[in-house]
């Protein structure tokens, strides 16, 4: 089944990537979405989109509890897209990065930021820096 979804928008990203990890309700996305990025998403953001993921078939919900709150989880089918798109996501965020990221002249490890510099060269750490 191929299906896309946008997840151009951070917090769809984000939404998508929450639900992978478990159920949840909309409130619930909300307040993770915005400890982590710090801002708060609004509601008409959120519910459509996961409206549209349920209409897509990415995603079930169903209500719980005793005030029956809509809980959302991903299908498998939402799973498949959503790794998919995570990868695509990840391809441009390594394009994004590859000029900033050192290899250790020791062990040859990727380094993203910081290591250890010693007489002109960056290692991992103080010990490959040792080992040379």
């Amino acid at each position: 089944m191929e299906q896309e979804i946008d997840l151009s928008n951070v917090n769809r990203l984000y939404t998508v990537m929450l639900l992978e990890s478990g159920e949840r309700h909309g409130y619930q996305i909300i307040k993770e979405i915005e400890e982590i990025t710090g801002k708060k998403p609004s509601t008409s953001h959120i519910y459509p989109f996961l409206s549209t993921l349920e209409e897509k078939g990415l995603v079930e919900s169903e209500k719980k509890g005793d005030r029956g709150k809509k809980v959302y989880n991903l299908t498998e089918d939402g799973r498949k897209v959503m790794h998919e798109q995570v990868e695509a996501f990840s391809k441009i965020l390594s394009t994004a990065i590859e000029g900033e990221i050192t290899e250790c002249s020791h062990c040859g490890c990727e380094i993203y930021s910081g290591g250890y510099e010693e007489d002109g060269e960056v290692f991992c750490c103080k010990h490959c820096a040792s080992n040379t």
